[in-house]
């Protein structure tokens, strides 16, 4: 039978229809197998900004081992409305990660390593008809920031792309 032996809370704030922001805090017993008798405290904090043109939003995180390291990342993008139908985003992402390596004979298993993602992008939409949806058609650009030490396993200039077509409800 299951347990409830783990928690969490959030609290949001809403001070104008423009703006929003949110702290949580869960505790999380034994999560990862690979973790074992590690539980976890995540914590979570964000910002976010809408208007007719700009939505933005920051966020941190952070996963505390309890035994063990806490793992923090960062992000912050933005998408930006040209005109109706051109849009821009572009976002950057910043994660401590210890489990990029899952071999355990490898020397860097289990090593946190900080990589930094850096993206850009653009899209096209248009409403289908009178319906209440829209097309859009896209691509986006990436690069990557991290330690020589990952060198061997990414390459030493990672990079990607991603062409995307996107129907949503709403517009």
């Amino acid at each position: 039978t299951p347990k409830l032996d783990s928690w969490s809370a959030r609290v949001t704030w809403n001070p104008t229809p423009n703006w929003a922001a949110q702290v949580s805090h869960g505790f999380i017993k034994e999560p990862e197998a690979t973790h074992a008798g590690e539980n976890e405290h995540r914590t979570t904090v964000s910002i976010h900004y809408a208007n007719r043109r700009l939505k933005a939003m920051g966020a941190f995180s952070a996963k505390n081992r309890d035994p063990g390291d806490t793992l923090t990342a960062w992000l912050a993008e933005a998408n930006y409305d040209l005109t109706d139908h051109h849009k821009l985003f572009a976002r950057i992402e910043n994660v401590k990660n210890d489990e990029l390596f899952h071999d355990h004979a490898d020397p860097l298993h289990d090593r946190a390593f900080r990589v930094t993602k850096l993206q850009g992008g653009y899209a096209w939409t248009t409403p289908l008809g009178d319906s209440p949806f829209a097309l859009s058609v896209g691509g986006s650009m990436s690069a990557y920031i991290k330690p020589d030490a990952l060198d061997a396993a990414y390459g030493n200039n990672p990079w990607g792309y991603t062409l995307f077509t996107r129907l949503s409800l709403g517009h």
